[in-house]
């Protein structure tokens, strides 16, 4: 894994756009709270992704550990092995709720529900006919 001044520059301005966020809040330019929490996560992601890049460039048994994690097959399999997993828990979880929505009346719930199954297959079609083309 190369951290490059890119990543570095893109953490700074995650903490910059958290702090312009939170101050545009403050002072009443913005006038919802969510703007603030927004820009304290902002920040508190680009902090902890800042801290994660500058011990990656100093410690080299940390350096050695985080590409040996990244390139590892093993890991790889799972992260791959999980997406499929979280996919298929999703569908099934979602086409029970739009069931129990269903059996409840709650048209709105069933429609957003079945919308995104329907969402999730699309994009799940489309991903299998390029990949077996690619393979």
């Amino acid at each position: 894994m190369y951290y490059n001044n890119k990543r570095l520059a893109l953490n700074i301005f995650w903490i910059v756009l958290g702090a312009v966020l939170t101050v545009l809040t403050i002072t009443e330019v913005l006038d919802s709270s969510v703007y603030s929490g927004m820009g304290g996560a902002f920040m508190a992601v680009g902090a902890l992704q800042l801290i994660r890049t500058v011990k990656y460039r100093k410690d080299s048994e940390y350096r050695e550990k985080v590409d040996t994690e990244i390139s590892d097959e093993r890991n790889r399999f799972l992260r791959m092995k999980s997406w499929s997993w979280a996919g298929y828990f999703t569908i099934l979880i979602e086409g029970i709720g739009v069931i129990v929505a269903m059996v409840l009346g709650e048209r709105t719930i069933q429609l957003i529900l079945s919308y995104s199954v329907c969402l999730i297959l699309v994009v799940y079609w489309v991903a299998y006919i390029i990949l077996s083309r690619k393979y």
